[in-house]
Order: structure tokens, then C-alpha cells, then sequence
């Protein structure tokens, strides 16, 4: 059984580019092409005197980028929090027994 499907991605004003992905992640392929192509529209209008459709693409990617990073950072302060908070509760049982 194939779990891969051969899609074409088009993201802003590039030609379509042929990618396999899983086929679980279809949808979410799907909703980052509109996203990222979205944004590049709405930044393109924006600046569409100031600057060229490259250096548009490559604020769209530091941003993305910045959400990727922030959200890994959330992430590994919320793990250190629940590590913390779990070793209280166990303490906190432990004295009850």
C-alpha cells in the first residue's frame, strides 16, 4: 500500500513544484501553501514598490520561521513546567501516604 501521493505545491508567484508527501499529510500540506501564499499576497500589495517579490518570499520565510522557533520555545517551557509541577504533585502524594 502506498502511503504517498506526488502533489504540486504552488506557493506565490513561483511555477508549481512537484513534492511527495505522506498522505496524512495532504491537508496539512494544503493549508500552509494557502497560508504562506496569503501572506506573500497581502506583503506583495503592501510593498509591492518598495520591494521585489523575492525579498517578499524571504520575509514570509523569517516569519514562519519565527513562529516555528517561538512555538519550539513555548513548547520547551511548557514541558519544563509540567516536569516541575510534576514533581511537586508527586512530592505533595508522597507526604499524604
Amino acid at each position: 500500500m502506498d502511503d504517498k501521493k506526488q502533489i504540486e505545491v504552488c506557493i506565490a508567484d513561483c511555477a508549481p513544484i512537484p513534492m511527495l508527501v505522506n498522505i496524512d499529510e495532504i491537508d496539512i500540506t494544503n493549508t500552509a501553501q494557502e497560508s504562506v501564499t496569503h501572506l506573500w499576497k497581502v506583503w506583495k500589495n503592501r510593498y509591492r514598490k518598495e520591494k521585489s517579490s523575492y525579498e517578499i518570499m524571504a520575509m514570509v520565510a523569517f516569519r514562519y520561521a519565527m513562529l516555528y522557533y517561538s512555538k519550539e520555545a513555548n513548547e520547551s517551557n511548557l514541558k519544563s513546567l509540567l516536569e516541575s509541577f510534576e514533581k511537586d504533585l508527586d512530592s505533595q502524594l508522597l507526604k499524604t501516604e
